[in-house]
């Protein structure tokens, strides 16, 4: 059986949709600064704590708005946890980032297969 990559459902239709923003990108020499824009729309319609096999809300979707400001994160208050808490506390937040990184890398991936015929 063919895998059916990583994005199906309303992810895949969303990067389809970038396409014409990506090679104008690339066209136009900007390659990077178009991917970190379709990343960061990516990331607002799917945040990295929601499961890669759940989509979201039709109204999730319809609420996102690509011209807000995203939310800082606050790290771990070192000073309030103790030394457990802060060991697992800083594990959560190095799980996002590898998530993060993975998810990125994928949807660069995906950028890049959309235009040219090969495979990631």
């Amino acid at each position: 059986m063919v895998n059916p990559g990583a994005f199906q459902g309303s992810r895949k239709d969303f990067l389809q949709s970038q396409k014409a923003d990506y090679q104008a990108g690339v066209v136009g020499g900007y390659t990077a600064d178009a991917l970190a824009q379709i990343q960061r729309k990516y990331l607002k319609r799917y945040p990295i704590d929601l499961p890669h096999n759940e989509e979201p809300s039709t109204e999730w979707l319809a609420a996102v708005d690509d011209e807000a400001a995203e939310e800082e994160l606050a790290g771990p208050d070192i000073d309030s946890l103790g030394e457990e808490e802060l060991v697992e506390a800083m594990a959560k937040l190095e799980e996002r980032r590898a998530m993060l990184c993975h998810r990125k890398a994928v949807s660069h991936c995906r950028c890049l297969f959309n235009l040219k015929a090969y495979h990631c």
